[in-house]
């Protein structure tokens, strides 16, 4: 039976029953920042077993999963996978262990027809319930029902909802068994295959690990369609079933290799088939490469499959990307691979590029560090070797551990940890704040300051501290209006006074809540312990920082919508004077798309919308739509902004209270801070308008400069471009006509070494680009046997060499010549054997470096 149609049946053998069919989910959980991707069927689910939602009571799905736990396991079993597919039926407080155990054996053995003499259960020890139901209700004999413990047959996230499981085997037969007599379900042997899982969440788990019954109790079920399928189709390795088998297929056609060969290129067929397929669902749902969360795992994979593909199928080039339109024809049910394969193409392709230089580096190394090792009679790498070849080489810690598993070798983590904790001080003793690194502060000596900046630019306090460490000083006060450096958003300055004592605050910062206002004393020089003082932020430079603020959120969502909805914040910055902001897009933006994104911001900066600020608990800023941030730590409440219906999102910073007070936005730059990662600057209020302002001078002076009217300044601009361009083709005839004019006299200074030509020359009023030239000419109407090395000085030296090919044959070689040549003038230069050029530092040597030419080729020619 095909996967397609088992996943069909399934589907629809529960919509018979009354459950809601739903589409899977992507795999970037979509409300819980808290997920890296979605692992299980259940999970899109959990606003259901939560009593959040109501509004569906039992559902069945066809979850695509992606898994990260096993990941170095794939390829050397027949089982695991890193993206996968999970079947599972949901009762939310509805039905329970009767109907949950009735539809399940109907499912297997009704629709799917598997042989009941084949079929085994177990349960928890201490589930009478279950037991009787499997044996009582739906007949299972006695003896092929297994009692099992916690580990086997008790789901639990530790604190919370949790309950016993009942899990469906297949027996494949005694001869893949351990042939033990006590062989039997729960064992470690392949023998008994368990398929699905039925998980009966009926209790709340204490801290001290006391159980209480639910009043709601869930159904829980999953089963993996691609070890189904394995079963119905006899194939005890999932990389043989329908769906696998493609993919292997297309990679052997790639590499030459063959799935029947066993051992390493089995491995690595199975490692690149499976990884490929989970890249291309990763990336077709948004993800992309990183180094960090998500990102890192997505690299972690492509740069596995590569290693295997390099080491164990002879691929030293990118070849990853071509096995990605059979997995997208494969898996046609989601179509969403089909319609993203020129991007997730783009993307492997790119990712394989970078790490294939990598990879070949890095191996080399690492092979010699393991002759060296075995040599000595040693068994584990030492960390600092692992540890320089991740921090010099970019030589993966993952990658080390395996192909060294591969060789039964080790490697020490620990002192591998040791060398990154080192690493990390050492980056950490060179961060030094802006301002002084204040020692005598301790936050927990003081409580947390009470912010009262979101209401208001002036308010009171008390002061609890006053610290003083060389011309630099931190003042504490219990409450403050004075936003301290947070989420990308710069710290306030401003003033604290207290009679005729002023204190300036160049920024604010905090530690464990505690607000430090850090400055410097414009009069008078401390607060007395407990004084109540004045707090005044700069007005013009909190409302600029809260316009490019509001401007960002406005950014966010207009790159979603024109750029697509894998675009996700990987940081920010917001300055009174600038914004700057960090996403997730794999291609630079062409100028067309930066001016659309542009006007995209300001067509929602002129709706002048309502910018409304909220409070309100974690989950209910969720259900709501507003979008949280992946990586960011959240507490229970949260404070949501909301600019019109347009964007909302979770966000502690300041904000305006309408889009129109931001005036005016434009983007100043577009460019690539890392793979995969893109950053926009840009400005908004009054340093846009200053922007314009210098535009409209520079075209005032460029409208003076050319003698033409504005609307014409483009088309003179090109005009003077294209005679200018049309000049320099004619001077550029012209000087090659006076160099060429030169060749009669160069060849008459040519003398003979061993009957070979040798032509050295000075042509000081060529540039290289000319002397090359000059020089192909010289050799290429010699007959055989001859030698051009011209040189020229200007600013530096530069040199020229050509030999023909007779003479290559004898071994001369014009890169190595010339290397040594333009050494006597301070440069260096290489080539190919026929002709190279170099540079040199010092002019004045050029004499000096063609006697050195003349006595290198005189010892090659007369050897």
């Amino acid at each position: 039976m095909k996967t397609a149609i088992i996943r069909q049946k399934f589907l629809d053998f529960f919509g018979k029953k009354q459950h809601k069919v739903e589409k899977s989910a992507p795999l970037i959980p979509q409300d819980d920042p808290t997920l890296l991707f979605i692992s299980a069927g259940m999970a899109p689910f959990k606003p259901y077993f939560l009593g959040l939602k109501t509004d569906i009571s039992r559902a069945a799905s066809c979850q695509k999963c992606f898994r990260t736990t096993d990941i170095e396991n794939v390829g050397y079993t027949a089982r695991h996978h890193t993206f996968f597919e999970m079947l599972g039926n949901f009762s939310f407080g509805d039905y329970f262990k009767k109907e949950a155990i009735a539809w399940a054996w109907e499912f297997i053995t009704k629709e799917i027809n598997l042989p009941v003499d084949k079929l085994y259960v177990s349960v928890h020890h201490t589930d009478d319930e279950a037991w009787q139901i499997w044996n009582r209700d739906i007949g299972v004999a006695a003896d092929h029902i297994v009692k099992l413990g916690d580990k086997d047959n008790f789901w639990t996230i530790g604190i919370g909802p949790s309950g016993p499981c009942s899990e469906i085997y297949i027996d494949q037969g005694e001869e893949i068994g351990c042939k033990s007599p006590d062989c039997a379900p729960g064992c470690d042997c392949p023998r008994f295959l368990e398929f699905w899982n039925l998980v009966f969440t009926q209790y709340d788990r204490a801290e001290d690990g006391s159980l209480t019954p639910l009043e709601r109790k869930n159904i829980d079920t999953g089963m993996g369609l691609e070890r189904l399928a394995s079963i119905l189709q006899g194939k005890k390795d999932n990389f043989e079933n329908d769906v696998f088998s493609g993919i292997v297929k297309k990679t052997e056609e790639i590499t030459g290799r063959r799935f029947s060969e066993q051992g390493k290129i089995r491995t690595a067929l199975k490692v690149v088939s499976d990884h490929v397929r989970a890249l291309s669902f990763a990336l077709a749902d948004g993800a992309l490469p990183g180094n960090e969360g998500r990102g890192y795992v997505l690299r972690k994979i492509l740069r596995r499959a590569s290693r295997f593909g390099f080491s164990y199928l002879g691929q030293d080039k990118p070849f990853l990307h071509q096995i990605v339109p059979t997995v997208a024809e494969i898996m046609a049910y989601y179509p969403e691979v089909k319609e993203n394969a020129d991007h997730i193409i783009r993307v492997v392709k790119n990712e394989e590029e970078r790490f294939l230089q990598t990879l070949k580096t890095g191996s080399e190394i690492l092979n010699q560090h393991l002759d060296e090792l075995r040599k000595a009679g040693n068994s584990t790498l030492t960390g600092e070797k692992a540890f320089l070849l991740h921090d010099t080489y970019g030589f993966p810690l993952d990658l080390t551990r395996e192909i060294c598993r591969e060789q039964n070798l080790l490697v020490d983590e620990d002192g591998f940890n040791v060398e990154l904790e080192k690493q990390r001080q050492r980056g950490r003793a060179n961060v030094v704040s802006a301002f002084v690194n204040f020692s005598a502060v301790n936050p927990g000596d003081y409580p947390e300051t009470i912010f009262s900046g979101y209401e208001k630019m002036q308010d009171t306090g008390k002061v609890l501290a006053v610290v003083t460490e060389g011309d630099q000083t931190i003042v504490i006060v219990d409450k403050t209006p004075f936003y301290a450096e947070a989420g990308g958003q710069v710290g306030d300055n401003g003033q604290i006074v207290c009679g005729k004592a002023f204190f300036n605050v160049k920024t604010t910062e905090k530690a464990e809540g505690v607000y430090l206002h850090i400055g410097s004393w414009a009069s008078g020089n401390t607060f007395a312990a407990g004084a109540t003082v004045d707090l005044i932020v700069d007005t013009k430079t909190r409302r600029a920082t809260m316009r490019n603020h509001t401007a960002t959120h406005l950014l966010h969502k207009a790159l979603q919508e024109i750029l697509g909805d894998h675009v996700k914040q990987a940081g920010s910055y917001v300055t009174p004077e600038r914004l700057r902001f960090d996403f997730t897009h794999f291609a630079s933006i062409g100028p067309d798309i930066i001016a659309q994104i542009e006007s995209r911001v300001n067509e929602k900066i002129l709706d002048a919308l309502e910018v409304k600020k909220q409070e309100m608990a974690y989950d209910e800023a969720v259900k709501s739509g507003a979008m949280a941030l992946f990586g960011e730590k959240y507490g229970d409440r949260v404070r949501v902004i909301r600019v019109g219906d347009y964007s909302k999102e979770l966000c502690g910073g300041t904000h305006i209270n309408n889009s129109a007070e931001i005036g005016l936005l434009t983007i100043t730059s577009e460019s690539s801070v890392a793979a995969g990662v893109r950053r926009i600057e840009a400005v908004s209020g009054s340093s846009s308008l200053e922007i314009v302002h210098s535009l409209k001078q520079s075209e005032r002076e460029l409208t003076r400069l050319l003698d033409c009217e504005q609307k014409n300044l483009l088309h003179k601009a090109e005009k003077i471009v294209s005679e200018n361009r049309e000049l320099k083709r004619e001077l550029d005839k012209l000087r090659k006509s006076q160099a060429m004019g030169k060749i009669d006299q160069i060849r008459a200074a040519a003398r003979q070494i061993s009957d070979v030509s040798v032509i050295l020359s000075r042509t000081d009023d060529l540039n290289v680009d000319e002397m090359k030239e000059l020089c192909d000419e010289l050799v290429s109407n010699a007959r055989g046997k001859t030698l051009a090395l011209l040189a020229t000085g200007g600013e530096k030296a530069g040199f020229v060499i050509k030999i023909s090919k007779d003479l290559v044959q004898k071994g001369l070689h014009a890169g190595k010549i010339i290397k040594e040549v333009a050494k006597v003038a301070g440069g260096s230069g290489g080539g190919r054997p026929d002709m190279a050029t170099a540079g040199g530092k010092d002019v004045e040597k050029i004499d000096e470096a063609m006697a050195q030419a003349e006595q290198l080729i005189s010892q090659a020619l007369t050897r």
